[in-house]
């Protein structure tokens, strides 16, 4: 067998396939808007902090519907001239889990980088392990999360760099 890319002219038979093989997920015209539309899988929100002609703060966040959650894709506090990830911005992370829950996602997730934590600088071995004794190191913005209501729920081993994982960080909203 050969491969292909999906492209105008093989979406349809793609399509097709989908709404064959898995009409209660997808049909014809919802698989073929999927394989061509990236909004129809994600869609970005984000709100700001501080006067209206000034931001202090952000909060982007990427809306998946079909996972019923939203994703904190990044954030920022300008703390008088240092970048801060914390309190300052629990504001934002407020107005993010209320209009989440609006839409009916029962999940928040948020994926941070490793440095400073137990497992940041060599390979992930036992992921289930791993995550089990899973530390900071003094990572103000982890502790932050936890005392928020976030927990960590795995790793995307390596995705900063080698051996700078992603944690993968999970609010339950309902």
């Amino acid at each position: 067998m050969e491969i292909y890319k999906i492209n105008k002219s093989t979406v349809g038979a793609v399509a097709k396939l989908m709404s064959t093989i898995k009409p209660d997920w997808w049909d014809f015209e919802g698989a073929s808007q999927q394989l061509q539309d990236v909004s129809s899988l994600a869609n970005l929100v984000g709100w700001y902090i501080g006067d209206e002609a000034t931001p202090k703060g952000w909060i982007l966040c990427a809306e998946y519907d079909g996972y019923s959650y939203l994703s904190v894709e990044c954030l920022g506090y300008d703390d008088n001239g240092f970048f801060v990830t914390e309190e300052q911005l629990e504001p934002l992370l407020r107005k993010a889990e209320e209009y989440a829950r609006g839409k009916g996602y029962r999940n928040l997730k948020y994926v941070m980088s490793s440095p400073d934590m137990s497992c940041h600088g060599r390979p992930i071995q036992n992921y289930a392990e791993e995550l089990k004794e899973l530390k900071s190191c003094g990572r103000k913005h982890f502790d932050y999360l936890i005392q928020y209501g976030f927990s960590s729920t795995g790793f995307i081993p390596n995705c900063y760099g080698k051996y700078c994982h992603g944690i993968i960080m999970i609010k339950p909203l309902i």
